[in-house]
């Protein structure tokens, strides 16, 4: 489900994997290792995000089958509605000078 804020605001495409990963949570408001399972370093962007910008993600388990039917389990990084304004304002300054 797309948040009804990030529907109406523009945003530069990303230019690399740290402004991928905040953009992703900005648009679906959730972001996993599910989203970029070619990534190298998704935890670290998490991460990066969370330490050098404050980016305030909620954490949830989530539970699934992989191709040999075996279950896996993963960490759902939630953006919350009030945390999105200023999510899409730190994007914007990232995207601006381009230096994340």
């Amino acid at each position: 489900i797309m948040h009804q804020l990030s529907i109406n605001t523009e945003l530069q495409p990303p230019s690399n994997n740290n402004q991928e990963v905040l953009y992703k949570a900005i648009q679906t408001g959730k972001v996993s290792i599910m989203d970029f399972p070619n990534l190298s370093g998704f935890r670290t962007r998490v991460s990066n995000l969370r330490h050098d910008y404050g980016i305030k993600f909620k954490e949830h388990r989530q539970r699934s089958k992989n191709k040999f039917n075996r279950t896996i389990s993963y960490v759902v990084h939630s953006l919350p509605e009030d945390e999105i304004p200023r999510a899409i304002s730190i994007y914007n300054s990232i995207t601006d000078n381009s230096t994340f």
